[in-house]
């Protein structure tokens, strides 16, 4: 039998009343896959440019990417989608369309350059309507898409999505389990003691489970939204693994393993010079520190950098902690790779780039002048004046010829990397620990073992 394959992606399916796009798509996922749809991939959550300033919580994405018999088929899953939304948001509030934004898209075969183009750009930058409207045209009869709010932001998180395949480069996976109805907006009943105990056993393969100097576990949001907690880490199996030592104390419905782009740096644009570093822009750069760093009002660290014909303003917040007293050691002239989101001009400030981590290329030394030393008694002369040269408090002996002697002075800090600590990472901030552990690639067509988990049971993917 010949199968089409198909993209189903999702975006801004909540309100501010709840709702979440991961657990609107965790349920149509568990319908679909009890009914024996045939999955090529995990479902894929991408988290797309964390400077869109208009995104709610994470700006994530989800698709979920399957083969089924006939376009007549796929087109049946695409209204059943759809019919979902206004059911999901429904169940949250009755005026969500003034709130959301929320889009359902579907391609069928293969995903096209462009499409991968846009998903693409989508990671780290600004996607204006225009351009959606452009892709739109160019992509006509292999495109299904529904926007039932008022607005097509969702619509480009969804088609984002699916551009983004992740077949190339890095990628993480993350198990999130969700609450059931009667617990949302309740506290998360889940020991800190056993979230403790699964980092101790699985931390090396599973990515910021605990702050251990605020004592606040990080696997676990705030608010009333439908997620209990989220596992991230490098394979499904260890997740699972994880997810089992965890003691809970309130019902676990469904629970999901996605693919992600999460803790990958996937949205950092390299520039070569700062006039690429546009507002809300996520970007990375080499520069030279151009000033040095201060801290002001609120405990926050800023300094410039400059490429040697443009000068923006870094800034490490207050939740950084300790990692603004690293920043702090920087001086005029050392050369830095500097990562994060740009920050538009106002009044009171330039261009600010949002300091995420920062690659220490090189330590400028540090060169102090010193008095000679009296080549009699060998104390350290003082000077007599400018251009009187030099006495010997010691001994007595003068020198006009003595001049001061040029010292280099170790530096507190090194060349290295250094990061935030993990209560102010963000979703697609890499940690330092993932260095060297870069997934290459993952198969354009591939049958996932455990996906879905109702009730703590494991749903069979049909093969």
């Amino acid at each position: 039998m010949r199968y089409i394959e198909i993209h189903v992606g999702f975006d801004d399916v909540d309100s501010p009343s709840g709702g979440c796009t991961t657990h609107y798509a965790s349920l149509l996922l568990a319908k679909w896959v009890k009914r024996g749809l045939e999955l090529i991939d995990y479902p894929n959550l991408t988290r797309l440019n964390p400077g869109v300033p208009w995104k709610t919580r994470g700006n994530g994405s989800v698709v979920i990417r399957a083969r089924v018999e006939s376009e007549d088929r796929a087109k049946d899953l695409f209204e059943e989608a759809l019919s979902f939304i206004y059911e999901y948001l429904g169940a949250y509030s009755e005026d969500w369309k003034k709130y959301s934004q929320p889009a359902v898209a579907m391609y069928v075969g293969e995903v096209e350059d462009r499409i991968k183009w846009f998903g693409s750009k989508a990671l780290y930058d600004i996607v204006p309507i225009s351009l959606l409207e452009l892709l739109l045209d160019k992509v006509r009869g292999r495109l299904y898409y529904s926007i039932p709010g008022s607005g097509k932001r969702g619509l480009i998180g969804a088609i984002a999505g699916i551009g983004n395949r992740m077949l190339r480069g890095d990628y993480t996976y993350e198990l999130v389990a969700y609450r059931s109805p009667d617990y949302i907006g309740s506290e998360r009943k889940v020991s800190k003691e056993s979230i403790i105990a699964m980092d101790k056993l699985y931390g090396r393969d599973t990515i910021l489970n605990y702050d251990y100097e605020t004592d606040r576990p990080l696997i676990m949001p705030h608010g009333p939204d439908p997620v209990l907690l989220g596992i991230r880490g490098e394979e499904p199996d260890i997740l699972l693994k994880a997810f089992s030592k965890l003691d809970i104390y309130e019902p676990v419905p469904l629970a999901v393993v996605y693919r992600t782009n999460q803790h990958t740096d996937q949205h950092l644009k390299p520039i070569n010079n700062l006039k690429e570093a546009y507002p809300y822009r996520s970007i990375k750069i080499y520069a030279q520190v151009s000033t040095k760093p201060r801290r002001i009002l609120g405990g926050h660290v800023l300094f410039k950098i400059t490429d040697g014909s443009d000068e923006i303003d870094v800034a490490a917040y207050q939740p950084t902690g300790g990692f603004r007293d690293i920043v702090e050691m920087l001086e005029p002239g050392d050369l830095v790779e500097v990562m994060g989101v740009i920050r538009p001009p106002s009044s009171r400030h330039g261009r600010t780039l949002n300091l995420e981590k920062i690659h220490v290329v090189m330590a400028k030394p540090k060169i102090v002048l010193e008095n000679p030393k009296c080549p009699k008694c060998g104390a350290r002369m003082k000077s007599m004046g400018r251009n009187k040269g030099f006495k010997c408090p010691k001994c007595g002996f003068k020198s006009k010829s003595a001049t001061k002697i040029k010292r280099v002075v170790k530096r507190s800090l090194e060349p290295g990397w250094y990061e935030p600590p993990p209560r102010a990472f963000k979703h697609l901030m890499k940690p330092i620990k993932r260095f060297g552990r870069e997934k290459e690639g993952f198969p354009k067509i591939y049958r996932p073992g455990t996906v879905v988990l109702v009730e703590g049971r494991s749903l069979s993917i049909r093969s």
